[in-house]
């Protein structure tokens, strides 16, 4: 029996399909479409990025008229300011996330994805470690006191990979910082086969209690497409029984790049609920 397209309820989609286009759009398109769980973007400088200083007042009545739950937040990751030095950096990120963290506790978002690294501006090598492990100790229990939690995401390298440079799997990542209680974790399955290609070890490399949100798109092992799940590489049926059969209830977040059409897109998302339960 086909479970992983059966109700439209296990999925949220991210509003990153609509990154460059407002937050209306975003959700009229995705209500239109069947859906009522969204993970906010907030990078970039688009819809619920602290550094825009939204319109939060505005953001309620959107989320109410479209009838939207909000399954978690995509903190900033992007275009952060040019910085001094690296410490004036450090500081500014922590201050850009921690706005990002108070942004879901005045909406009850009840998680928050991060990278704590980014391969195109603040790639992190093994002597970071120590900083990276009292950043995430910091952020993680901030959040926890605001009923938040804090997932740290598995990403890809840079291309080509920088020498010493973090090899940010989940794997690696709970080994460095999995003893930070506070902390929780976000798995892209997408980013998984451009880094290991080791599905099942990454989804088994963290206790089912810490995995706490997914990203699910697909690719072509070399390239971080964005795809629909079923366009690519990855055995999405096969991974999501793996990952629901170790206790997983939540959502899904359906991370799809819009490219030049993001409602060609979200017909294509549709379409893959055709046979399963009605809007």
């Amino acid at each position: 029996m086909q479970t992983f397209y059966s109700h439209r309820e296990a999925y949220a989609i991210s509003t990153f399909l609509f990154e460059d286009w407002d937050l209306e759009t975003a959700l009229q398109s995705i209500c239109a479409h069947g859906f009522h769980s969204v993970e906010l973007w907030a990078d970039k400088l688009a819809h619920v990025d602290p550094r825009i200083n939204p319109d939060e007042r505005k953001i309620r009545h959107l989320l109410e008229t479209y009838r939207m739950h909000v399954h978690a937040l995509h903190t900033p990751f992007r275009r952060f300011r040019p910085y001094a030095d690296e410490k004036d950096g450090r500081a500014y990120r922590l201050a850009v996330w921690k706005q990002a963290i108070d942004f879901c506790q005045r909406f009850s978002i009840p998680i928050a994805v991060i990278h704590a690294c980014n391969r195109s501006e603040y790639n992190m090598c093994t002597k970071d470690i120590p900083y990276l492990h009292g950043m995430l100790s910091e952020l993680s229990e901030y959040a926890l006191e605001r009923g938040v939690k804090l997932a740290l995401e598995n990403i890809p390298s840079s291309s080509p990979k920088l020498q010493d440079e973090l090899f940010c799997t989940l794997a690696n990542q709970y080994a460095w910082f999995g003893d930070i209680e506070s902390l929780f974790f976000c798995l892209d399955i997408g980013h998984v086969t451009i880094t290991s290609n080791d599905m099942e070890s990454e989804i088994l490399a963290v206790p089912a209690d810490r995995l706490v949100t997914f990203h699910i798109h697909n690719n072509d092992g070399t390239c971080d497409g964005h795809k629909l799940p079923d366009d690519g590489i990855i055995d999405w049926p096969k991974w999501h029984d793996l990952i629901r059969s170790r206790g997983f209830q939540g959502q899904f977040v359906l991370e799809i790049c819009g490219y030049e059409n993001p409602w060609k897109r979200m017909d294509a998302i549709e379409a893959l609920f055709g046979k399963g339960d009605a809007k």
